[in-house]
């Protein structure tokens, strides 16, 4: 099986999808969108930003709204909110008119593949496969399969995101991703300070850009314990693990954020990223500090454990495999 300059479908809206697609075309696929918008101009100016000497614009076809248009697609990339209801609904349309043996990826960041896949008619298929902005220009690809999942098509997909995406992609069998899970607990515990009066929010920001943020990049979190010494650590986390928020709940201050952010529409947010208040030029900026970044890590090769070729044995073994009842204990 491969996947390696296949056609491939893109469904959803949000800045999340044009640099998708933009990763696509430099690969050499042809791609169909099924967006809101067609995604061209945005592609342009990410290239643009990425400094891509070449991409392949005739390569896009869009937009399409009817989904008989996914049957000559090996491959459909799905991006949606995190609702089920919402991911389900696509799923089923997608199942309806793509060819039996497509591969779907759907990002999933608190929804198990496991309840996904109960919804389906060809279970099979389906892998979880979450991004970060901008998806064309670093490395972070996660991949979520579980007992269920076609290994074959797991192994094509890998080598795919190494080989053609490039990425530096790692695999989890526990139905459910780590990059959410980490993120929540600092998010947790960064707005427990600030709500209890601590600190301020730009404080948090400070902390973490300017200590973690000059690590890791080069090394991640455990990495860098082992480059400065374990014990330390070990001392912190005793004294202070037992006074870490253990909140259950969004703080009122976040819970009106997220409601006022949910009533905006794709068009909407947009407009807001594109206008003259600063947000424009931030994102802007962001993107060109991406791309010197991207070089700054590849100067600076992440050490891997394993080889490709053990990766794909140990996916035929069974292997990366985390039960979902040990995960819960």
């Amino acid at each position: 099986m491969n996947y390696l300059k296949c056609k491939v479908a893109v469904i959803g809206e949000g800045m999340m999808v044009p640099t998708v697609v933009c990763c696509l075309l430099r690969a050499g696929h042809q791609v169909k969108s099924f967006t809101p918008q067609n995604p061209l101009a945005q592609v342009r100016f990410l290239a643009n930003i990425a400094g891509f000497s070449r991409l392949d614009e005739d390569g896009l076809e869009g937009n399409f709204e009817d989904y008989s248009e996914l049957s000559d697609c090996a491959m459909v990339l799905a991006i949606t909110r995190e609702r089920e209801e919402e991911k389900a609904a696509l799923l089923k349309k997608i199942e309806k008119n793509a060819k039996q043996d497509t591969l779907i990826a759907l990002n999933t960041e608190s929804i198990t593949l496991d309840e996904l896949q109960n919804q389906m008619q060809f279970p099979c298929r389906l892998v979880g496969l979450n991004w970060t902005y901008p998806a064309h220009q670093n490395l972070f690809a996660e991949v979520i399969i579980n007992p269920l999942t076609d290994r074959e098509k797991v192994k094509a997909l890998m080598i795919l995101l190494r080989e053609a995406w490039d990425k530096d992609p790692y695999l989890l069998e526990s139905g459910n991703g780590i990059r959410s899970r980490l993120m929540a607990a600092m998010a947790r515990e960064a707005f427990f300070l600030i709500e209890n009066g601590y600190v301020k929010v730009a404080d948090i920001d400070r902390a973490c850009r300017n200590d973690p943020g000059y690590y890791l990049p080069y090394a991640g979190n455990c990495r860098y314990m082992d480059l400065m010494g374990t014990f330390v650590y070990g001392v912190v986390m005793k004294d202070l693990n037992p006074e870490l928020s253990r909140t259950k709940n969004i703080p009122g201050f976040f819970a009106e954020m997220v409601k006022q952010d949910s009533m905006k529409n794709a068009s909407e947010r947009a407009h807001q990223a594109h206008s003259s208040s600063g947000l424009g030029k931030l994102e802007i900026s962001f993107l060109e500090f991406s791309r010197k970044m991207r070089a700054l890590m590849e100067k600076y090769p992440f050490p891997r454990s394993r080889t490709s070729e053990e990766e794909l044995t140990e996916i035929d073994q069974g292997g990366f495999r985390l039960k979902n009842r040990d995960r819960k204990k």
